[in-house]
């Protein structure tokens, strides 16, 4: 099993949802996680993984499922879990974190993203595979129910933006950004 990197949007206090859902809408962020969840590696070839609870599935409407030009790859205790599917090309159901890792292939898939929600997380965070952290820190005050896990600065650093561009392979804005109310950065940590 190779690194894998989580990708999130949360705030100060590690808020990440509320009621199941994104409590804010960024064109900016959406942008930035599907090029970074998109692209790969130069010199490499096929599409990354993305792994994600059933919730999460579940979040995403149902024109935009599976994400497209990654490999999906979804989690529930739940074998039989129908992912409502037309066809389930580039999609299957596993009932464990540790069989999502295993079910990518690193030839085939040259970057694997945890992309939600809290349990898979917090399981994800532990692992020792986990090497990056791309995280859209939103500023503003929201109320959220569910939180994404601390971030342990003895085993993570922030990384430089120059880093964090070098990573997704693209120039990102730098600093706190806009959208209407909001307030946003985009960071990356790395494992030490």
């Amino acid at each position: 099993m190779s690194h894998f990197a989580l990708i999130v949007a949360a705030t100060e206090e590690l808020g990440i949802g509320v009621l199941n859902n994104l409590p804010w809408r960024i064109p900016k962020d959406m942008a930035f996680f599907k090029h970074a969840t998109t692209v790969i590696p130069k010199d490499s070839q096929g599409q990354n993984a993305v792994i994600m609870g059933r919730v999460t599935w579940e979040s995403i409407p149902s024109k935009f499922r599976p994400l497209d030009n990654r490999f999906n790859i979804v989690v529930s205790r739940n074998t039989s879990y129908d992912l409502k599917l037309a066809k389930a090309e580039n999609t299957i159901l596993v009932d464990s974190l540790e069989k999502a890792f295993e079910a990518v292939d690193p030839i085939q898939h040259p970057r694997t993203f945890v992309i939600g929600g809290a349990q898979m997380y917090n399981l994800a965070i532990q692992h020792a595979n986990c090497s990056h952290i791309l995280l859209t820190r939103i500023k503003s005050k929201i109320d959220c129910d569910t939180f994404f896990p601390k971030i342990d600065e003895d085993q993570f650093r922030l990384a430089s933006h120059q880093e964090l561009e070098n990573y997704v392979q693209q120039s990102v804005p730098e600093g706190i950004q806009k959208h209407k109310e909001l307030e946003y950065e985009f960071t990356l940590y790395l494992k030490k």
